[in-house]
């Protein structure tokens, strides 16, 4: 069997040592930084898709209570310190952010029927 051109061999070990890095980081956080992380995340995620959804379908108070809550929840994220690690930035990011928005998407269409309602 032949072997690996020498860039994957180089791709691979890069990989590997992303991998241990990102092991370490974990074992160096506190668990309550990682939920910090993962829970500001996940609603920054969350309003926004939120919002997408109460703009598309023009129902106006729920695009103003949107825009209420995401500007207010804005200044908490903003203000926080920047993330400098690679869990935070491959893991403790993008990941709730996004699970954070596939909710707010599913959730909003369920809160304005609700709110057509009253």
């Amino acid at each position: 069997m032949k072997s690996l051109p020498r860039r994957m061999k180089k791709k691979k070990r890069k990989t590997k040592e992303l991998h241990k890095k990102i092991i370490k980081e974990i074992n160096e956080a506190t668990p309550y930084e990682v939920w910090e992380g993962v829970r500001d995340n996940f609603t920054f995620g969350f309003i926004g898709a939120t919002l997408v959804v109460f703009i598309a379908t023009k129902t106006d108070i729920a695009v103003l209570l949107g825009y209420l809550a995401y500007y207010f929840f804005m200044g908490k994220i903003v203000n926080r310190p920047k993330y400098v690690t690679d869990l935070g930035k491959l893991i403790v990011f993008p990941i709730p952010s996004a699970l954070g928005a596939f909710c707010g998407y599913k959730v909003s269409i369920l809160l304005i029927e609700w709110i057509k309602t009253l």
